[in-house]
C-alpha cells in the first residue's frame, strides 16, 4: 500500500486507474490460476472436456482443435476416445454450445465423478480453464522419456543377455552418444545371419554406464546395461502388426519405410508403450517385471486402450464391410481381445483345486511335452473344474478368449467339429466349426489356447477330428493338410493344446482306440477326501459332515475291490464342494438325490448291496 499511495500523489486521473485495474486484474487471474501439476490424468482430462463443451461448434478453437485433442489425451493417458469424447458430451448438455449433448438424464446420475468436477471448476472463469486447458494439451504433447533400442550379433553378447547379467557391454555404436543417460530403458535386439540363437526383441535392460571409450566426433563408443526383464522366445515383427503405435521402430517392428542398419536407435514415448503392450500380451508373465521397471503411469498407459489392427480373411468378390462389421462384434464381445484379466497363478490352482504340487507340475509337463492331455477319473473328481483352471494358471490371467470348451456326445461329427454344411434359407453354405475357428484364431495370437473338451469318450473321435488326427501330435503341429470340404491346407498352431476329460465310470462307452490314446497323455484324478485343502473348505458345515465322509470313503473301498467295479467307479469329493457351509439337510439332499441313485445304477444286480450303503449313509446323519 506504501508503493500506490506514493504513485497516487504523484499520478492523477485515468492513468492511475489504469494501474490499478492492471494490478488488481493480475492478482485476480493469479488466483483463479489452475494449478494442473496436482492433477491426475482423469481429472485432466475432465477439464478439457469441461473447457471444450463451453465453446459453440461454430468457433474455431472448438473446430480445430477439440476433437485431436482428445485423441491426443487418449494417446497419453491410455484412455479410450470413445469414454472421452462422451464425457465431453455430457458436458455439453449443461451449455448453450450448439450441440445437444446427453439429455436423456441430468448429469449427476450419468456420473457423479463429471458432476463433482463441474461444480468444484464452474465458478472459475473460462479464461481460466482455458488456460489450464491448453496447458495440459501442451503438456500431453511432449514426450520428454528417451527410450532406445540395441541390436547384436555378438555371440558373447548375446550370451550375456541371455544369461540376465548386469553391466553387458554394448560396443560399436556410432550416434545418439550425447542422448543416453544412465537408468533410461533399453529393449534389446538378438541379430546375426543365420545365428545359433533365436532372433527378435528379447527383454529389456536399463544403461547402468553411460557412453565411454568415446572415439572420434563421439562415433564408436560403448555403454553398459543391466538386463531386468527377458523373454521366453524373442518377439519378432510379424508378431506386431495388430499393434499399430509400433509401426516404424527401427529394427523392431513392422517396416513403414526405409530402414537404416544401425546398432542403435531411438523410439518415442508412444512407440515405447504399446511396445510393452505388446510385449505384455504376447507374454502375460513378465507383468510383475515390467512394473518394477516402468513408473505407475506408463504402466497405466501400458494396460490402458490401444489402437489394433484386427485381421480379417475376405474372399474375392466378398463385400469386406460385412466381415469387418463381424470381426468388430467379435472384438467388441471380448472373443478377440480383453482387458487385462484377473490374474491366476499356480497358487490360485493349488488353492482352488485338490491337487498337490506335484500332480500339477506334472500336469504341466505332461501338456507341454505332449501338447494333448486327457483327464480321467471318477464321477465328482473335478475333472472339468480343474481343467479350466488349469488353463489359467498356465496363462497367468484369465484369458477367456484363450480358451474354448465344447462337448463330444455319440452324434458329434466332423461336420460339426472342423467344417461342414449347415442348412440356410437359400439352400446350404459351407461354415467352419468350432476347433477350425479356434486355430485360426490362435494363429494370429502368440499367447497359449486351450481347447477343451468334456465328455471326450462319447464321441467317434477318429470320425470327429477326421484328417487332423494325425496333426494333434506334438511333432506334427505346424504340419498342414487339405482339409475335406475346402480346398486349402489347413494345420493346427503350436500354441494350440487339448485337455480332454473322461468318466471312467460310463460302462456305456467303448474304450478309447489306441489310435487316438497314443496320441494323449492320461492323467488319472483321485478322490480327495484326504486333503487338507478339502477339509478346509468344509470348515463350519454341520458336524455330521465328518461321519457322512467317512462312510464314503469306506464306500470307496468297497467300490475299488468290487471286480465288477473298481476304482474308476468311485465317489469324487466335489459332491460335498458347494458354494455354501454343509447343513444336515444338505447333507441328506445330496446322499439320497445324487449318491444314491449313482450307487443303486452300480449295483443294480446286487440289490442288498444297495440297501447295505444306503442304511449306512443314511445312518450317518442320525
Amino acid at each position: 500500500m506504501i508503493i500506490l499511495i506514493h504513485i497516487q500523489e504523484k499520478l492523477t486521473g485515468n492513468f492511475f486507474l489504469k494501474i490499478i485495474n492492471i494490478f488488481f486484474s493480475e492478482v485476480i487471474y493469479m488466483m483463479s490460476k489452475i494449478n494442473i501439476d496436482i492433477m491426475t490424468d482423469k481429472e485432466k482430462t475432465a477439464l478439457v472436456c469441461l473447457y471444450f463443451a463451453q465453446l459453440k461448434s461454430s468457433d474455431d478453437k472448438y473446430k480445430k482443435n477439440c476433437h485431436s485433442s482428445l485423441h491426443l489425451l487418449a494417446d497419453k493417458f491410455g484412455y479410450k476416445y470413445s469414454n472421452i469424447k462422451n464425457d465431453k458430451d455430457a458436458y455439453d448438455a449443461l451449455f448453450d454450445n450448439e450441440r445437444s449433448g446427453w439429455h436423456d438424464r441430468p448429469l449427476e446420475k450419468r456420473s457423479k465423478y463429471l458432476f463433482d468436477f463441474y461444480e468444484t471448476y464452474k465458478s472459475y472463469p473460462l479464461e481460466a480453464i482455458e488456460d489450464a486447458a491448453n496447458r495440459i494439451i501442451a503438456e500431453a504433447k511432449k514426450d520428454d522419456a528417451l527410450y532406445f533400442s540395441i541390436k547384436t550379433k555378438n555371440a558373447e553378447t548375446v550370451e550375456d543377455i541371455l544369461s540376465k547379467k548386469k553391466n553387458i557391454e554394448f560396443d560399436g555404436l556410432n550416434i545418439l552418444q550425447g542422448s543416453i543417460k544412465k537408468g533410461q530403458l533399453v529393449f534389446v535386439v538378438l541379430g546375426g545371419d543365420k545365428p545359433k540363437w533365436d532372433t527378435g526383441l528379447i527383454g529389456v535392460g536399463i544403461v547402468s554406464e553411460e557412453p565411454y571409450d568415446i572415439g572420434y566426433s563421439g562415433r564408436n563408443y560403448k555403454i553398459k546395461v543391466d538386463m531386468k526383464l527377458l523373454l521366453n522366445k524373442p518377439v519378432k515383427r510379424e508378431d506386431l502388426v495388430p499393434y499399430k503405435d509400433t509401426y516404424g521402430i527401427i529394427g523392431i517392428a513392422p517396416i513403414t519405410k526405409w530402414e537404416p542398419n544401425q546398432a542403435i536407435s531411438q523410439m518415442t514415448e508412444r512407440n515405447a508403450v504399446s511396445l510393452m503392450r505388446a510385449m505384455l500380451e504376447i507374454c502375460p508373465e513378465i507383468e510383475s517385471e515390467l512394473e518394477e521397471i516402468v513408473d505407475s503411469k506408463i504402466m497405466s498407459r501400458i494396460k490402458g486402450s490401444a489402437t489394433m489392427f484386427i485381421p480379417v480373411e475376405v474372399n474375392y468378390k466378398e463385400n469386406p464391410e460385412e466381415i469387418i462389421k463381424e470381426k468388430l462384434e467379435d472384438f467388441s464381445s471380448g472373443e478377440l481381445h480383453e482387458e487385462m484379466a484377473d490374474k491366476y497363478t499356480r497358487e490360485d490352482f493349488l488353492n482352488e483345486v485338490f491337487l498337490s504340487e506335484t500332480d500339477y507340475d506334472t500336469l504341466c509337463e505332461l501338456l507341454e511335452m505332449n501338447k494333448n492331455v486327457i483327464l480321467q477319473g471318477a464321477p465328482g473328481v473335478g475333472k472339468t473344474f480343474a481343467a479350466k483352471r488349469l488353463a489359467y494358471s498356465i496363462l497367468g490371467r484369465k484369458y477367456d478368449s484363450c480358451i474354448k470348451m465344447v462337448q463330444f456326445h455319440q452324434s458329434y461329427s466332423y461336420e460339426d467339429f472342423i467344417m461342414g454344411f449347415r442348412p440356410t434359407e437359400n439352400g446350404f453354405v459351407l461354415s467352419p466349426g468350432p476347433f477350425y475357428d479356434f486355430c485360426e484364431k490362435a494363429r494370429s495370437d502368440k499367447r497359449k489356447h486351450f481347447f477343451i473338451i468334456d465328455e471326450i469318450n462319447r464321441g467317434n473321435l477318429s470320425k470327429i477330428f477326421g484328417e487332423l488326427l494325425m496333426l494333434i501330435e506334438a511333432d506334427k503341429r505346424g504340419e498342414k493338410v487339405n482339409i475335406l470340404y475346402k480346398n486349402k491346407e489347413f494345420g493346427i498352431p503350436e500354441n494350440v493344446y487339448i485337455i480332454g476329460m473322461m468318466n471312467t465310470a460310463d460302462r456305456s462307452l467303448a474304450i478309447i482306440d489306441y489310435a487316438l490314446r497314443r496320441r494323449f497323455s492320461f492323467f488319472e484324478m483321485e478322490p480327495a477326501f484326504d486333503s487338507e485343502k478339502f477339509t478346509d473348505k468344509l470348515a463350519g458345515s454341520s458336524e455330521k459332515t465328518d461321519k457322512v465322509i467317512a462312510v464314503i470313503k469306506q464306500l470307496n473301498q468297497d467300490i475299488s475291490e468290487d471286480d465288477s467295479l473298481g476304482k474308476g467307479f468311485r465317489i469324487g469329493h466335489s459332491y460335498f464342494c458347494r458354494d455354501k457351509v454343509l447343513d444336515e439337510n444338505m447333507l441328506r439332499m445330496i446322499i439320497k438325490y445324487e449318491i444314491l441313485p449313482l450307487i443303486n445304477e452300480y449295483w443294480f444286480d446286487e440289490p442288498s448291496k444297495y440297501e447295505q450303503w444306503s442304511e449306512r449313509l443314511l445312518g450317518a446323519l442320525k
